[in-house]
C-alpha cells in the first residue's frame, strides 16, 4: 500500500494490514496467518465460534492495529469500534461464517468493556509506547526529547483524520493514558529503540511478533 492513496481503503474498514478480501468484501484483518488464507482459498472456513472466543479475537485485532489501538486509548473505551461490520471481521465471525452471532458479540463486548480494558491495560500501554518509539526511531527523535505534551499531541493526531474522530465537546487525551505511556517510555524506551532497530531487518511476521511480545 506504500504510495497508494489510502482513502479507498478506509471505506472498507481497512484499519490494519494485512487485510484480506473476497470478491471485494473484507473478511480478515491482522493478525492473519497463512493458514487463514489457505482456509479461505479452499472455502473451508465455516466452524463454530463461541462468543467468548470471538471477544478474544476482537481484542487481538485491536492490539494488532495501531489505528484501532490508539483510538481505544484516546477514548479509553472500546465503544468507537463497536460497528457491526468491523466487529464481525475482528472477531472472526465473518471468517468462520458465524455473522449471525455479531449482535451477541457486540453485546458481550459492551457488557465487559471495563473488565477487558483492565485486564489488557498494561499490554495496551506497552504496544502504544512501542509504536511511539518506532516513529521516534524513524524521525531520529531521542527519548530524552519527549515530554508529556508531545505524547498528547501524538495520540490526538494519530487517532484522528483531520478533525474526524476528535473527542467532543473538547478534544483531550486522558491523563492516565499519557502518564502511563510517558512512564513506560522513560523506563523502557531505550530497550524499545534497540528492538525497533532490530525490527528493520526482520523478514517475516513470526519474527516481528516475537519481537513485540518480548517488549
Amino acid at each position: 500500500m506504500i504510495g497508494v492513496p489510502y482513502f479507498p481503503y478506509l471505506k472498507h474498514y481497512v484499519l490494519s494490514v494485512p487485510a484480506v478480501f473476497i470478491d471485494g468484501e473484507l473478511v480478515l484483518l491482522d493478525p492473519v496467518e497463512p493458514e487463514d488464507v489457505l482456509m479461505l482459498i479452499s472455502g473451508k472456513t465455516e466452524k463454530e465460534l463461541s462468543v467468548e472466543d470471538a471477544v478474544e479475537n476482537f481484542v487481538r485485532g485491536v492490539m494488532a492495529s495501531q489505528a484501532l489501538l490508539v483510538t481505544v486509548m484516546l477514548y479509553k473505551s472500546l465503544k468507537p469500534l463497536l460497528i457491526p461490520e468491523l466487529v464481525s471481521v475482528l472477531s472472526r465471525a465473518k471468517h468462520y461464517k458465524q455473522e449471525h452471532k455479531t449482535p451477541q458479540i457486540l453485546e458481550k463486548i459492551r457488557a465487559s468493556e471495563t473488565e477487558l480494558l483492565s485486564e489488557h491495560w498494561e499490554h495496551l500501554v506497552k504496544l502504544l509506547t512501542f509504536s511511539l518509539v518506532r516513529e521516534m526511531y524513524w524521525l531520529g527523535v531521542d527519548i530524552d526529547e519527549v515530554e508529556k505534551s508531545h505524547i498528547k499531541m501524538w495520540i490526538l493526531a494519530k487517532a484522528t483524520l483531520g478533525r474526524v474522530g476528535l473527542p467532543y465537546p473538547r478534544p483531550t487525551v486522558p491523563d492516565v493514558v499519557v502518564d502511563a505511556v510517558y512512564t513506560t517510555l522513560k523506563e523502557a524506551g531505550r530497550r524499545y529503540l534497540d528492538k525497533v532497530a532490530e525490527e528493520q531487518i526482520i523478514l517475516n511476521d513470526a519474527e516481528f511478533l516475537s519481537l513485540i511480545q518480548q517488549a
